[in-house]
């Protein structure tokens, strides 16, 4: 679904046509509302930096941390997430990190340190310039309900916002459970063996 499709097939899910040029701010609305609710797990990414001091820049798209290592003696080492509060003491290594002031923070790090931050990034709004995103490709029913449910609070159709509500919020927890799922082994004892030939 591209960002034009959604809002032909948002305004033909309505029966109006006289919204076109209210939609880009419908869709606007529907994102706010769900980039808030989903980080997918699909979406994880990495990025690579040295450390001033014991601070680093996040990248521009940042969402969610996973984790963050550092290497040490060719070993790839995962560091702990501390609070922003923590307060170490005595000799201080590597082995912590928290996020501040939209900086990643690694404890006891000195000017230079190598680290790898495993993270989602925010997911990337629609635009004309901008057609298409994880989103769009992976879940468009959402976009579609999500994107109609704001332009039915805005033609006070309040019998669409009940229909489209328990729709919209179903579908935001069916894609955070798939995605929670990604990655899982599968746990049973039943197993699909090739036949034997006789």
């Amino acid at each position: 679904m591209t960002y034009a499709t959604l809002q032909l097939d948002a305004a033909d899910y309505l029966h109006r046509s006289d919204l076109t040029a209210k939609m880009p701010g419908f869709i606007a609305l529907a994102e706010f509302a769900i980039f808030r609710e989903l980080h997918p797990k699909d979406m994880a990414t990495s990025a690579t930096g040295t450390t001033t001091g014991e601070y680093a820049t996040l990248p521009t798209d940042f969402g969610t941390a996973l984790r963050v290592t550092i290497t040490a003696n060719s070993v790839e080492w995962s560091l702990d997430y501390k609070a922003q509060d923590y307060t170490p003491t005595g000799q201080v290594y590597p082995s912590e990190y928290a996020l501040e002031s939209n900086q990643l923070r690694i404890w006891g790090a000195s000017t230079g340190q190598a680290y790898k931050l495993y993270y989602i990034p925010n997911l990337a709004a629609l635009s004309d310039s901008n057609t298409t995103n994880w989103l769009s490709t992976n879940a468009p029913d959402l976009y579609l309900y999500a994107t109609a449910l704001e332009a039915a609070k805005y033609i006070r159709d309040q019998q669409e916002v009940a229909n489209l509500t328990p729709m919209v919020a179903g579908l935001i927890e069916s894609i955070r459970k798939a995605s929670e799922r990604k990655g899982q082994p599968s746990t049973g004892s039943l197993q699909i063996k090739p036949r034997r030939q006789a």
